[in-house]
């Protein structure tokens, strides 16, 4: 039996076209929602079969990575002592994939690691997501890499059990089906921790570069984190729109009608490629530098109104998606089986 493990938005999104798959090639699997992201997970929960395990007692906003870690586990392992996995699979850098890594870990679990040899070489950045990462990578045994680069870093770092897979964003976007238009929208996010530290300085530039445009809808969903909704007063002007968090299929919509990105998320980063979209990365380093490479993002660090107007040239998508081509889970999928069974 395969545990599918997951306790986030992007997890869901990544993961979902995975468990097809594996419905689709017989294979036996359960699935675990940690509740990591649970003010994020109404709006995707039906990509999924509802969890065979929901954890009780892990979000809470105010709660540190610590807490956070040491509940995962705690939980995690109740449910996997009574039960016969054969496998684990986690998604990403989460906490909740670092925790439950662990536990297979201790529990003589394979562990099967999707979005594996992502890296920066700078635990500071992303924080802690470099540092989990890391860490699963010691310990799995499967390691899906979604990158020709990713796969290198992990052959570099001697790891085992590689395999060049692409990356399950793309089969999760086509899955959809969204027009490409350049209307006079920017799209902005900004959550992650290192720049929760940055934040006042963040938003001036936002409010620079929408005085700078009086023309563009300037749209930031603003993210239910505390330290960030804290700041949302800062931004102000007639064409800037704070609005609250959406939902998924609705963020789409607008990437997908968007002339511009400004964010710090990684997963916007691989979708901002797939609709052809330019992206300021408003963070000093990537572990997604097939979007710089590509001609769709540029590193601004703080320096947004310096960057935006090369972000609102236009593009059109890549020949090639350097981050697959939509058949990533059934390679997945295809591996597990053979390995497997």
């Amino acid at each position: 039996m395969i545990l599918v493990a997951y306790g986030t938005r992007p997890e869901i999104i990544k993961l979902f076209p995975l468990i097809r798959q594996l419905k689709r090639k017989g294979l036996p699997f359960r699935t675990l929602f940690t509740g990591q992201h649970l003010d994020l997970y109404e709006d995707v929960k039906d990509l999924i079969p509802h969890p065979d395990y929901k954890l009780n007692k892990i979000h809470e906003s105010t709660s540190s990575l610590a807490e956070s870690f040491c509940r995962i586990c705690s939980l995690v392992e109740k449910v996997i002592s009574k039960e016969n996995f054969r496998l684990i699979i986690i998604q990403g850098d989460t906490t909740t994939a670092c925790a439950i890594a662990q536990i297979a870990f201790y529990h003589q679990i394979k562990i099967g690691h999707v979005e594996a040899g992502l890296r920066t070489y700078d635990l500071s950045n992303p924080y802690p997501e470099e540092a989990n990462r890391r860490v699963i990578s010691l310990l799995a045994n499967y390691n899906f890499a979604p990158t020709n680069r990713a796969y290198q870093n992990l052959k570099k770092e001697g790891v085992e059990k590689v395999f060049l897979t692409g990356n399950t964003i793309v089969d999760a976007l086509d899955s959809f089906e969204y027009e490409i238009k350049f209307e006079k929208i920017v799209l902005i996010t900004i959550h992650r921790r290192e720049n929760h530290k940055k934040l006042e300085r963040i938003f001036n530039e936002i409010n620079r570069a929408a005085s700078k445009y009086p023309e563009i809808n300037f749209i930031f969903p603003i993210h239910p984190n505390p330290k960030v909704q804290k700041f949302k007063n800062m931004l102000k002007g007639d064409n800037l729109s704070v609005i609250e968090p959406i939902e998924y299929q609705k963020m789409l919509g607008y990437i997908s009608r968007a002339m511009c990105i400004i964010s710090d998320s990684g997963g916007l980063q691989e979708e901002a490629v797939y609709f052809g979209k330019r992206i300021l990365v408003v963070r000093k380093v990537t572990e997604r530098p097939e979007t710089i490479d590509a001609g769709f993002g540029k590193l601004v660090d703080l320096n947004i109104v310096e960057h935006i107007d090369w972000g609102l040239k236009r593009s059109n998508p890549p020949g090639i998606n350097p981050f697959g081509d939509g058949k990533s889970s059934i390679r997945i999928a295809e591996i597990l089986k053979e390995e497997l069974y």
